[in-house]
């Protein structure tokens, strides 16, 4: 009897080890996920529009005040500005004061972890398929993870997407109510808030398709009736919280009047190029959403499909859109994934590979052991992505993407006149140049189709384009080498000052 007891005691305790082993190597998968995630993220902050965020938010902190009209050019100087980033541009400043590039560097990776990090908490199936899920996500994302405010609006949609999950399954993060104060503290950060109320939307709209075509057998996943009708009251009350802003009603028109700005000139308004390697992803993505959708074996969720048309959609038109393509996709593409992984396991193949696994399976090490050797494969890794963070977040990195060498020579020579320069330096120009106001930055809501059409003009030459210098009173010209106006400067009695590689500069 004793000996049974004792066979008993074993056998239990190694059930337990075995259990405890399996889940810090789950911890271990999806911390090193998230760590690549992390490296993932972390690039030279060069983004042409950070420059003037940053700018923004210092003059914001030193003045004391919001600024709601245009100080950083002549072509629109003290015209209003809808400001829909004050907020972030202050809380971007401040961790730029505070920790330089290296902190601009950490705060886009932290975010995009986070973000991530939250998406995970809506994901199913085993810990390596959500960890291969997660990087593939975070590639996808990649191409526009930068310094700037969007990564606000990135983090408060995969919140408003897990807060709606929870809603689904009954136990909600936080109050309906939370919407309002939610929507007004968004509205603040960034334009994005247009995804949230576009999320909201999508969501109720497919409940209401799931009450009316659902399969009745999973009605327990819907909203109930009476959430559904506080979901439509608090989303209608959620756009009106959008107006608590310094902006006013012009925010409403924000996202829409920005679509109608001239695009030849921005590139994160065109559609994926398909053609370049980093929007790959972003199709692996959707052909794994289409393959587990159809190996499921589980009809989809009207909210879900609808969520993910939409968003999908929207990427299609502007590759702005596609973070938050994959932070709505992901969730619902883990769902059905880790279904058809279930499904496989029970087929005679998937059996047939575990009995392989079983049986060639080492010896396990103690759990004492693993955890010790999981916490050392942690630590290198943190140890490998804080140095590359340092690496590539180094000034002399920023300084080899932009006319540093000319700029030099502005401030030491200080020619007179008023600039005109390349519209992708412009808000590097009112970051490092602040004493010479720009023609044009990457504010194109501001500039509006007239501003940036005359960009265009001018920088394909022409009598129109000199025609537009003379009316600007332009006398000093800041551009890259490989516009066509450079080349015939000279005949219309300008002088080359300075020429390098990267930049020329004209005067007169």
């Amino acid at each position: 009897m004793l000996l049974l007891r004792y066979n008993y005691a074993l056998r239990e305790e190694k059930i337990l080890s075995e259990k405890a082993t399996s889940s810090q190597f789950d911890k271990l998968i999806l911390s090193i996920a998230l760590l690549l995630i992390f490296i993932i993220a972390t690039r030279t902050p060069v983004d042409a529009d950070m420059w003037w965020h940053l700018r923004s938010g210092e003059e914001m902190v030193m003045q004391g005040r919001i600024l709601l009209e245009d100080i950083f050019s002549y072509t629109r100087y003290g015209s209003p500005w809808v400001n829909a980033f004050w907020l972030s541009d202050i809380l971007t400043y401040l961790i730029f004061k505070m920790g330089g590039y290296f902190a601009l560097g950490g705060f886009v990776a932290l975010m995009t972890v986070a973000i991530f990090g939250i998406v995970l908490k809506q994901m199913q199936g085993p810990a390596f398929l959500r960890a291969l899920l997660l990087i593939l996500a975070a590639l996808t994302a990649a191409p526009i993870l930068t310094p700037r405010p969007q990564l606000f609006s990135f983090l408060l949609l995969a919140l408003l997407n897990y807060w709606l999950y929870s809603l689904k399954k009954g136990t909600p993060l936080f109050p309906i109510w939370w919407l309002i104060p939610l929507f007004a503290f968004w509205a603040n950060l960034h334009g994005g808030y247009i995804w949230g109320i576009l999320l909201l939307i999508a969501t109720f709209a497919g409940e209401v398709l799931n009450h009316w075509f659902g399969d009745q057998k999973e009605k327990t996943d819907f909203l109930p009736a009476r959430t559904l009708k506080k979901l439509f009251i608090f989303t209608i009350l959620a756009i009106f919280a959008v107006l608590l802003n310094p902006n006013g009603f012009e925010l409403w028109r924000l996202p829409f009047h920005t679509v109608d700005v001239s695009l030849a000139a921005i590139q994160e308004w065109h559609s994926p190029d398909f053609h370049q390697i980093s929007f790959h992803p972003m199709l692996w993505l959707l052909f794994l959403f289409i393959l587990g959708l159809g190996n499921s074996g589980k009809k989809i969720d009207f909210s879900d499909l609808l969520k993910v048309l939409g968003f999908a959609y929207m990427t299609f038109y502007s590759q702005r859109n596609i973070a938050p393509y994959a932070i709505v996709l992901l969730p619902v593409m883990s769902h059905h994934l880790a279904l058809t992984w279930k499904n496989w396991t029970v087929s005679p193949a998937g059996m047939r590979a575990q009995r392989l696994r079983a049986s060639s399976a080492s010896q396990e090490l103690p759990f004492k052991i693993t955890r010790m050797i999981n916490r050392l494969i942690i630590i290198l890794i943190v140890v490998v992505a804080l140095g590359n963070l340092y690496i590539l977040t180094r000034p002399a990195k920023i300084d080899e993407s932009y006319p540093h060498a000319a700029i030099r020579w502005i401030e030491e020579n200080q020619p007179p006149g008023r600039l005109f320069n390349s519209y992708n330096w412009g808000g590097y120009l009112t970051w490092t140049l602040s004493e010479y106001p720009v023609f044009i930055d990457g504010r194109a809501d501001l500039y509006g189709d007239e501003i940036i059409g005359q960009w265009w003009q001018v920088a394909g030459g022409g009598e129109a384009a000199q025609q537009i210098l003379d009316e600007w009173d332009i006398k000093l010209i800041l551009l890259e080498p490989s516009w066509p106006v450079i080349r015939e400067l000279s005949q219309y009695g300008w002088e080359l000052y300075y020429e390098d590689e990267l930049a020329v500069i004209y005067g007169k």
